[in-house]
């Protein structure tokens, strides 16, 4: 090859290569381009955002949950009388966090029956004497939270705390939370937690590299990254006009807008607005990155290509090479899956057919499914084969939609394997989906590890949460949910669905004759009797106090009332220890379209009310009344 010839090679690399860099430098430093990135990290940003705010919301209504679930303060309608106990319950539970301002129980005359506080998240709290106690009747939250049905809840607007009719001075902003209490199908009043915002709202917005604004519904800034005009709907300051030229100023560059949805009709969102100190940082470091590409370029093309005119003479050289690196890669590859063959997670390679053939297994997989590789390998067993029966559906169509959504990774949720000696394990299944270079799937490289310990340990604390502490069945919590979901049964499948509610007769002469130790035996003694007397699918719980709620799927009110007949007969037939023998009331109702599961719930009561006036020992069935009818 002639020097003319290679000098045109050297310098045509050299223009293309010089081309392609400054090509790619125009990109990187582009505003749009820059403020474009800026706004997808803003929305990541903004959606972790929204789960602190959401978590924040969630862990003060779990304080108002156990107070509503407790023992001890269900206690105090069985004597009709607040006991120390109660307020020390409350105390207790607004000790475990500094963020809570006050914690009520208000009867449903509006009397504050309770109120423990503290008046900022420094101090501790304090239970509030009788006599500095309120009348709360006339107070909205207070008729707002007294409408509601068993089991939910109202919020607030997120606003400033108010003390004898002003704002307090430093403002205080708040955020309140209430239910109503019921026990024994009668309201009683309503339990009401204040928290502190502050110092989570100043953790909110607090950003180097954007502007961020808590707005309401109108528009109003409530908090922001400067701290300016905070606010301004209950302070006034400057008014809305004003603060609205701070928004617009800011909404003229990029910015990412999020609803946070709490349950009330605020309509808060947050506004992510990239800081343009941030922006033109981005800009500058691209800048000075690509510059350096440049210049690299430069150095390096007359050299790389002047090899390259060389190639043809080093041919056979490279080839040879290439061959002993290709030879040395495979070397590696077999040290690297020669690793999988002394850990705990297993390396499984299958093919895409319709039984997951396997084409190569680790060694650790004997001591995951106690299989051995060529046991796979030799296509005797496939992958299928070992997953659990009740899980194979799920984990297939986890497939199917990552395929169609053309990814090539998958987290698969934890799911059931079965070993050869047929024991259960639980497996965290990471999936690489591989394709050829027309995009068809050849194969799937997965990455499993065992976490049956774990799961088990997240089994016993969901126990834990469901099971009545007394009576060790289920417990008012679950029976919630199992009611909720066989009612969503009920209404999109017709699934036929009834309820028991029992209550044991006269228990409230048991405690007093024999003491409270009697009384809760009887209480364990008779929920053991009622759960081995159903069937394998029905579902029973304590609902509170002498209460007990049993959920029968798939029956009809005709089946539920034979039930309860022979549940009534059991119970009165059966001798207790220490007491002897014992009689109960039953409350039969079913689900009717028409009827929500509170108004379902309420007629079993009414029946069970009814057993009880007649003279219990006794079962009815629920009346259908029209005016608690759905309008």
């Amino acid at each position: 090859m002639s020097f003319r010839t290679k000098l045109f090679y050297i310098f045509l690399l050299y223009g293309l290569l010089l081309a392609a860099a400054a090509q790619l430098l125009m990109i990187k430093i582009n505003k749009e381009v820059v403020e474009k990135d800026s706004l997808k990290k803003a929305a990541l940003y903004a959606k972790n955002l929204q789960t602190d705010f959401i978590f924040n919301i969630k862990n003060a209504k779990t304080k108002l949950v156990a107070l509503r679930e407790s023992a001890i303060f269900q206690q105090n309608f069985n004597k009709n009388k607040i006991s120390n106990c109660s307020q020390s319950l409350f105390l207790d539970i607004a000790k475990t966090s500094s963020d809570v301002m006050q914690l009520r129980y208000i009867d449903k005359n509006g009397n504050e029956i309770i109120r423990v506080e503290r008046n900022n998240p420094n101090q501790d709290a304090i239970i509030v004497p009788k006599k500095y106690l309120q009348n709360k009747a006339n107070r909205y939250y207070f008729k707002e939270i007294m409408k509601l049905k068993v089991g939910k809840y109202w919020y607030s607007k997120l606003d400033l705390n108010i003390e004898h009719g002003k704002i307090e001075m430093p403002i205080k902003p708040v955020l309140r939370i209430g239910t109503p209490y019921y026990y024994k199908g009668e309201k009683k009043g309503i339990l009401i937690i204040n928290i502190f915002m502050e110092d989570f709202l100043n953790t909110l917005v607090s950003s180097d590299i954007y502007n961020i604004f808590l707005v309401d519904n109108k528009n109003y800034i409530l908090e922001n990254t400067l701290h300016k005009n905070e606010w301004n709907r209950y302070l006034n300051y400057q008014g809305k006009s004003f603060q609205n030229k701070i928004l617009h100023k800011f909404l003229n560059a990029p910015f990412y807008t999020l609803k946070l949805n709490i349950g009330n009709d605020e309509g808060l969102k947050l506004i992510i607005v990239p800081n343009i100190r941030y922006i033109d940082s981005q800009i500058k470091e691209n800048f000075y990155q690509f510059l350096w590409v440049v210049l690299v370029v430069l150095v390096l093309s007359f050299p790389l290509s002047y090899v390259m005119s060389m190639v043809p003479a080093k041919l056979k050289s490279k080839v040879d090479g290439l061959n002993q690196k290709l030879q040395e890669e495979a070397e590696d590859k077999d040290i690297l899956l020669s690793l999988f063959d002394f850990s705990d997670a297993v390396l499984f390679k299958w093919n895409n057919d319709e039984h997951w053939s396997v084409s190569f297994v680790s060694r650790s997989v004997e001591n995951l499914l106690e299989y051995r590789q060529n046991e796979f390998e030799s296509n005797k067993l496939t992958y299928i084969s070992c997953i659990h029966s009740d899980d194979l559906q799920r984990v297939q169509k986890e497939v199917e939609t990552a395929i169609q959504a053309g990814v090539y990774f998958l987290r698969h949720e934890p799911y059931r394997v079965i070993t050869k000696s047929r024991e259960i394990k639980w497996i965290l299944d990471n999936t690489v989906i591989v394709r050829n270079k027309n995009n068809e799937i050849t194969n799937f490289l997965g990455y499993l590890t065992d976490i049956t310990e774990i799961k088990e340990k997240e089994f016993e604390l969901e126990n834990l949460a469901r099971i009545d502490q007394l009576t060790k069945i289920n417990n008012r919590l679950y029976l919630d949910e199992v009611l909720v979901s066989q009612y969503y049964r009920f209404n999109r499948y017709s699934e036929e669905c009834s309820i028991i509610l029992v209550d044991i007769d006269y228990f409230k002469a048991v405690n007093d004759k024999y003491g409270h130790i009697v009384g809760d035996k009887v209480l364990i003694e008779f929920a053991h009797l009622l759960k081995r007397s159903i069937r394998k699918d029905d579902v029973i719980g304590r609902w509170g106090g002498e209460e007990f709620l049993i959920i029968l799927p798939h029956t009809h009110l005709e089946k539920a009332l034979y039930l309860a007949e022979k549940l009534c007969k059991i119970v009165s037939e059966h001798s207790f220890s220490i007491i002897g023998h014992k009689t109960a009331s039953f409350g039969v109702a079913t689900f009717m379209h028409g009827y929500s599961v509170e108004q379902s719930v309420d007629m079993a009561d009414s029946a069970l009310y009814e057993a009880k006036e007649v003279g219990r020992n006794i079962v009815k069935v629920a009346r259908v009344k029209a005016s608690i009818k759905k309008k």
